[in-house]
């Protein structure tokens, strides 16, 4: 597992490299941008396909939406809390919208 990830972060670095040095030019950057987006559907449409197949996870569907809206319900909530609390303390000067800056 870890010699995949090295790997992964591998061709990532080869990736950089040449188009750092000019040697992938505009054309097939935008070409490579769409082969990934459809790469990544199909990842995506495979895991899905891979999840409903699996009968635990569909009889606990319920209890992972309530888990997962609890989630994004407090994770939501503390960061409007700290970006409020960080901008009071933080940014008390004029030229921001948004609001008033007590």
């Amino acid at each position: 597992m870890a010699l995949r990830i090295v790997m992964y972060f591998g061709l990532l670095a080869v990736g950089w490299l040449l188009r750092s040095k000019g040697l992938i030019n505009e054309k097939l950057t935008g070409k490579i941008s769409h082969i990934q987006t459809v790469i990544l559907f199909g990842l995506i449409f495979i895991m899905g396909v891979r999840l409903g197949m699996d009968e635990q996870v569909v009889s606990s569907i319920g209890q992972i939406g309530v888990m997962a809206a609890a989630f994004a319900i407090v994770t939501s909530g503390f960061s409007i809390l700290l970006v409020y609390l960080s901008r009071k303390r933080f940014f008390k000067g004029e030229g921001f919208t948004g609001g008033k800056n007590d």
